[in-house]
């Protein structure tokens, strides 16, 4: 087993090395006057008004007279706009009152997409102007690995989250927070030693008996909450200690379920065992409180009758606590991912079936408002 974990890392750190060698800078792709257009709510005509007329920032144009825009220039421009207050939350970060959300992205059964859940949601609320900061709660790191070589981070030189919430000698959580190549959009790395806090916690238990363990999340992430409007968990595909100080920490919950006969009675599993924890928690006082807990449909084929027959089970079953859009399953998300990168990262060029990414990106562009939709009610805005 060490020779093929070895064999296998020093092979995947050479595949890493290639896509991003140690002087590579990644950068975020830039965007068309069409593309802005729609990410802040107004005509395309309008963006290229304010252009023209030398307000706001300058777009690169090229040969061909095409405005091409940073997502630096998109958030700059958004709150350009936003200070004439001609839209309302074209500026979409939070005031007074509203306090930061916190969503777990949380499953049972792995290959429920939560990974991909996250970081395309993540990147999603980014680029609409949100502060987002996404933490990898997984051992397994899959969030942490889609970012390439962040600059500094180490997990074996403890720079996970573990290091903000052990018991003994925590470090600040600011400490352990990178940036990333996408403005607005920041990342807590995972690694192994996330499975520390499991025994950590039964040793923690053993000496106090009570059930302290559940705020460590909660104390550490509240250190940073007021430097951002979204924070999202990426749990681990299991129902440990880490999982369930999440769960309390969290304001949402999002669970990302296949319409799959296995992945359905699966996530049954994990309500039925969650249920009785949170029952248990809540009767010691640390109970979770939550403003929405979803159901997300991914992978869904609409024209597999056997998953269209387990949707409209799910719909019966959960109602309004299904999210109306469903995430398509894509050749263009393997693609993505396979390339570190989210759909919003990727041109749409370098797809050799466009046609293939447009459908995915309108999907998960759905299931993304929808989200935001729910975020934006939690903070008692208007629609």
């Amino acid at each position: 087993m060490d020779t093929f974990s070895t064999k296998l890392d020093k092979a995947l750190q050479n595949l890493s090395l290639a896509q991003y060698p140690p002087d590579a800078v990644r950068t975020m792709r830039k965007f068309s006057s069409t593309e802005v257009a729609a990410l802040l709510g107004v005509t395309e005509a309008y963006v290229r008004q304010v252009s023209l007329r030398g307000q706001g920032p300058e777009p690169e144009t090229t040969g061909s007279g095409k405005r091409l825009y940073t997502l630096e220039h998109i958030l700059e421009l958004r709150m350009h706009l936003g200070e004439k207050g001609r839209k309302k939350w074209i500026n979409p970060r939070r005031v007074d009152g509203e306090d930061c959300q916190i969503i777990a992205v949380t499953n049972f059964k792995g290959g429920s997409s939560k990974t991909s859940t996250t970081i395309h949601l993540g990147h999603w609320l980014a680029l609409r102007g949100y502060r987002v900061l996404a933490a990898d709660m997984d051992p397994q790191a899959s969030l942490t690995s889609l970012h390439g070589a962040l600059p500094g981070f180490d997990y074996r030189e403890g720079d996970t989250l573990y290091s903000a919430i052990r018991f003994d000698d925590p470090i600040q959580t600011q400490r352990i927070v990178h940036k990333t190549h996408i403005a607005g959009f920041d990342v807590i790395c995972a690694g192994l030693e996330l499975t520390e806090f499991e025994t950590a916690v039964a040793l923690e238990m053993r000496k106090t008996g009570g059930t302290g363990f559940l705020l460590r999340v909660s104390q550490a992430l509240g250190q940073i909450a007021d430097d951002y409007d979204i924070i999202l968990l990426d749990c681990a595909p299991s129902l440990n200690f880490l999982t369930l100080s999440s769960l309390t920490a969290a304001t949402g919950v999002l669970i990302p379920v296949p319409a799959h006969m296995l992945d359905v009675d699966s996530t049954g599993k994990f309500l039925e065992l969650a249920a009785s924890y949170m029952q248990i928690l809540d009767e010691a006082g640390a109970g979770a409180r939550w403003d929405f807990a979803k159901f997300l449909i991914t992978k869904f084929e609409a024209n597999d009758h056997p998953q269209a027959n387990m949707q409209a089970l799910m719909r019966q079953v959960f109602g309004d606590d299904l999210l109306l859009n469903a995430v398509a399953k894509s050749t263009a998300v393997a693609d993505a991912l396979t390339w570190k990168q989210s759909l919003y990262e990727v041109q749409r060029s370098r797809f050799s079936a466009p046609k293939t990414y447009d459908r995915a990106i309108e999907s998960i562009n759905a299931a993304n408002a929808e989200i935001e939709g729910l975020i934006a009610s939690a903070w008692g805005r208007e629609p």
